[in-house]
């Protein structure tokens, strides 16, 4: 056996970046957040590495914290509640527990402790804070289809932290800001600023694609170490790829996810090469444990998709069964549910909507609110009160230069319910669109309610001569666009076959 020297890292931090969705916001501040990383790593070679035997003898370690007030804290929060809230599962996050752990007593700070938080959002995504919480999302967990999948994604993410990836860019940015304002401000000289900000974007862009072939190297060595398949980290790599690939397929629209994983940290072929080449030195693929049997019982039972305490979207319907409401968007808009509104854009975003509530202030009428409230600096106008579905409803216009925006307020209780409406060249036909679509804003029967359970990750057998369509047929009949899920899930192609008493992901009640 060889015995191979690894370097070890300094512990480092990193904070994640957030990036707005690539899409149309239309000045409706139709924005919603996302941060990422990503792993990577496959192929040949023959050596072996034993698994690593948990320590009999705890370290007196060091957890992540949270100060209360600090920056940590309010990142914590603002990223919980930007991606659905915390996920509760105990069989998942036993298995990311003791994979998480694996990880840290391997590494050269085995008292340095790292805390999964799973997230409620069926987004592929993960990140990490510089204090050690590691988070995932539901939608990335049901992509993973073995440990050692599962175990490179954290393992990527702590490598971020380790080497305080977040900091140094953060001190770059600072750097290259400094310098801007000194040459516009105090050189006087706009354009040089323009040039500095032009090159410090390329610098940055440069320097993210260092830490990513650098976390991507980190992390293969640590799941190697821990006794995982090296090649698990290219696997899930690929996975992620053919998911950005097939969603957009799949949605109709393209850059539909830009919270997905691969939006802010895609992979190249040099990051994908130096992981294979790091993963080779770890033997072949098949060495190390890749236990596919234990992370799908784990994720059995899991919710996929979305959560119906979230609100669902079917095509351009939504409905919220615990807040008890529904609403039809208009022909051509293509909706998207986010923990803060329902946003809608048509093609080429000429049209755009948004929908979110609030507490009714004290005292204040529902006429004084929408007349009080300005959108996009402009004044709401033109004001008249309806009745819809037994809601009092108020509503206005407000005439942009370029937009002009049809707002409905909806009040059910002590809460209020707005609906934007806006469109670019405005015409009453534009406003009559509108007009069915509020026309549509209704209440939810108790019965409806609980008749909406959300769909869940099942697991099934396939027979000694099913195939992917037979398994699709028998368990996923009213899933949207079926097949091409079935394989998405189970890290396939349409040129793959099932093999006969093997383990396969479905989707069901």
């Amino acid at each position: 056996m060889r015995v191979f020297r690894l370097r070890h890292q300094k512990l480092r931090e990193t904070v994640a970046a957030r990036l707005p969705r690539a899409r149309a916001r239309l000045r409706l501040c139709l924005a919603t957040v996302a941060i990422a990383p990503l792993m990577a790593g496959c192929f040949t070679d023959p050596l072996t590495v034993p698994p690593v035997e948990p320590r009999k003898v705890e370290l007196p370690g060091t957890g992540p914290n949270l100060p209360p007030g600090s920056a940590l804290e309010r990142e914590h929060k603002r990223l919980i509640a930007s991606f659905g809230g915390e996920y509760r599962n105990a069989k998942v996050q036993s298995q990311l527990n003791a994979i998480a752990d694996r990880l840290r007593l391997v590494s050269d700070r085995p008292n340095e402790h790292f805390k999964v938080i799973i997230l409620n959002s069926a987004t592929v995504n993960a990140f990490a804070l510089p204090n050690g919480y590691v988070y995932l999302t539901r939608g990335l967990l049901a992509l993973a289809n073995d440990t050692s999948e599962i175990a490179s994604v954290i393992a990527h993410e702590v490598a971020h932290v380790t080497n305080r990836h977040a900091l140094a860019r953060a001190e770059l940015e600072s750097r290259s800001i400094l310098v801007s304002r000194v040459m516009s401000e105090v050189l006087e000289n706009p354009g040089a600023s323009q040039f500095m900000r032009d090159e410090s974007r390329v610098a940055l862009a440069s320097f993210s694609r260092q830490q990513e072939i650098d976390a991507d190297e980190v992390g293969v060595r640590a799941i190697a170490k821990a006794g995982f398949e090296a090649h698990g980290a290219t696997r899930f790599l690929f996975a992620l790829d053919r998911s950005s690939r097939q969603r957009v397929q799949m949605d109709g629209k393209e850059g539909a996810e830009k919270t997905d994983i691969l939006a802010t940290h895609p992979s190249t072929p040099e990051r994908i090469q130096r992981a294979i080449a790091v993963a080779r030195q770890y033997g072949a693929p098949g060495v190390g444990e890749a236990d596919r049997g234990k992370w799908l019982g784990a994720l059995d039972g899991m919710v996929y998709g979305d959560d119906p305490a979230q609100g669902l979207i079917s095509g351009r319907s939504f409905v919220h069964p615990r807040l008890k409401f529904a609403l039809e968007a208009p022909e051509g808009f293509t909706l998207e549910n986010t923990p803060q509104a329902i946003l809608g854009v048509t093609p080429g975003a000429k049209e755009a909507m948004r929908l979110d509530s609030s507490k009714i202030p004290q005292g204040k009428a529902l006429r004084a609110l929408l007349s009080d409230s300005p959108i996009e600096g402009q004044k709401i106008s033109e004001i008249e009160t309806l009745t819809i579905n037994g809601f009092q409803v108020e509503t206005g216009i407000a005439r942009g230069p370029d937009w002009t925006f049809r707002v409905y307020l909806f009040q059910s209780g002590d809460y209020i319910y707005r609906l934007i409406m806006a469109a670019q060249n405005f015409t009453p036909a534009h406003d009559a669109r509108f007009r069915q679509a509020a026309l549509t804003f209704r209440k939810v029967t108790d019965e409806e309610a609980k008749a909406i359970q959300p769909r869940r990750v099942r697991l099934v057998t396939a027979g000694a001569t099913e195939r992917p369509e037979e398994i699709v047929a028998a368990h996923m009949r009213d899933e949207p666009q079926a097949l091409e899920r079935f394989y998405l899930i189970n890290g396939l192609g349409p040129e793959d076959k099932v093999l006969p008493g093997a383990t396969y992901k479905v989707i069901g009640s």
